[in-house]
């Protein structure tokens, strides 16, 4: 009787050390991608984003026709990150933190790029994450040019960007909209911001 008890308890311990292994298991991006739905990719089928995955994965350049007859490009995939070039006007960067939460930048570029930041848990159900577009006057440094300030509050164009490497999101202020004398005015007057997911 005690062996059969010994016995069924070290069954359950391997089994729970089992399902703990299994559900620790780092998610990857590949399968994020993967299975992300059309409504986030309308431009790609899923063969296309598995042939990019595969192409990626085997050092060849992933790029594919997309629904539109032009051209996407998976341009960087690891374990928790990766970014396309969906068109020549749009890019999408995505991270994974803790295994869990997903953070996805559209970027659209008109030339100047603009960004929109979603988060997602990696079922890909959208999750309310308390992070604040900045203004344009968070980029400004003391004793930028007022005048080239005020053209930039009118509408203000910021790209986003995420660190491969960690989970560092970068916000930039654009200036390619203002003239080239513009630019030079203010160009060492303004800040990125950089903050921590």
């Amino acid at each position: 009787m005690r062996r059969s008890t010994l016995a069924a308890v070290t069954l359950i311990l391997h089994f729970s050390l089992f399902t703990f292994h299994s559900s620790a298991q780092q998610v990857k991006m590949r399968d994020v991608f993967a299975q992300a739905p059309d409504s986030i990719f309308p431009l790609l089928t899923k063969n296309n984003k598995l042939d990019c995955i595969d192409f990626i994965e085997n050092n060849m350049r992933a790029r594919v026709k997309n629904k539109f007859d032009t051209y996407s490009e998976l341009t960087a995939l690891t374990n928790d990150y990766m970014r396309m070039q969906v068109s020549e006007r749009s890019s999408v960067e995505m991270k994974i933190f803790n295994d869990s939460l997903l953070c996805l930048i559209r970027t659209y570029y008109g030339p100047a790029a603009d960004s929109e930041v979603y988060f997602y848990n990696v079922s890909w159900q959208p999750v309310n994450y308390n992070l604040e577009r900045p203004k344009a006057d968070d980029f400004f440094q003391p004793g930028a040019d007022m005048e080239v300030c005020g053209l930039l509050r009118q509408l203000p164009l910021i790209k986003a960007t995420l660190s491969p490497d960690d989970t560092t999101l970068t916000w930039a202020l654009q200036i390619t909209e203002l003239t080239e004398t513009q630019q030079r005015t203010i160009e060492h007057s303004i800040s990125s911001i950089a903050v921590k997911l």
